[in-house]
């Protein structure tokens, strides 16, 4: 077989489906046919017949009021098919759930995926003004306590390559953007074995996590307590870092990491 033979090929019809897609986002709920043709610069009469096929599988719906069209239910389907895959998380809820049972705030499990975190596992606490989050969210990985908390876990090479891919946009006003000042917070990270984020994504907020390894001891997860600065002041900080320490070895163990290599 020729090296020409072996080379993948992207089918230009999937990728258009697949761009499609990609174009709903936090902010844009709904697009017409004219709309996506123009975003991507293809004919409507194209992009009719793309919309059609992806609306047909359950992929897009069509708004009945305004005959727009948006994400379909298929997608929430093979997402948490996606989630139920992930074994982390059937390692993780029971630890999860006495953790929440401990500081009835919010926790968060996520793992890392280009260059970002991505939340696979939530549990709501019963106060009022829990911090946003949801199960599929992305975050970047520089200004989330999840994120760093993986990332100190990284040789430097790898960080930088971070990021130099992604860079360290200022999420809020508190978001860190210096590569240096970045490195200092991933060793104290390493020194304390948690993370913090002190109002680097959501103004408002603190959020403390320590990360999860697996029977190799690649850190393959994050385990985060995050709640408003009114229930989570920073006395509180050490306590509830420990504890959230305490989860992430007890999830580690379970997935075979040997708890003397902490």
């Amino acid at each position: 077989m020729t090296n020409s033979s072996k080379e993948r090929k992207v089918i230009g019809s999937v990728q258009r489906s697949i761009d499609i897609l990609n174009l709903f986002d936090d902010n844009t709920a709904e697009l017409g046919i004219t709309e996506i043709a123009e975003a991507l610069g293809l004919h409507k009469s194209t992009t009719a017949g793309l919309i059609y096929t992806l609306e047909h599988n359950g992929y897009l719906q069509q708004s009945p009021t305004t005959r727009k069209y948006r994400l379909g239910l298929k997608l929430v389907e093979r997402a948490f098919t996606v989630l139920d895959q992930i074994n982390v998380r059937d390692f993780a809820r029971p630890h999860l759930e006495e953790l929440i049972k401990w500081c009835n705030e919010s926790i968060n499990l996520a793992i890392s995926d280009s260059g970002q975190v991505v939340y696979i596992e939530r549990l709501e606490g019963t106060q009022a003004l829990g911090m946003r989050g949801m199960v599929g969210k992305r975050a970047p990985m520089h200004c989330t306590a999840l994120g760093k908390a993986i990332l100190s876990c990284w040789p430097l090479p790898e960080v930088k390559r971070i990021i130099a891919e992604y860079g360290l946009p200022a999420i809020t006003e508190h978001t860190i953007t210096d590569e240096e000042q970045l490195f200092e917070e991933l060793r104290k990270t390493r020194e304390r074995g948690y993370a913090i984020d002190y109002q680097e994504y959501e103004v408002g907020g603190r959020c403390v996590a320590a990360p999860i390894f697996d029977h190799t001891g690649q850190p393959v997860a994050a385990v985060s307590i995050s709640a408003p600065l009114m229930r989570f002041p920073e006395d509180q900080v050490p306590s509830f870092g420990e504890k959230v320490v305490e989860t992430a070895k007890a999830i580690s163990r379970e997935m075979g990491y040997l708890p003397r290599a902490y």
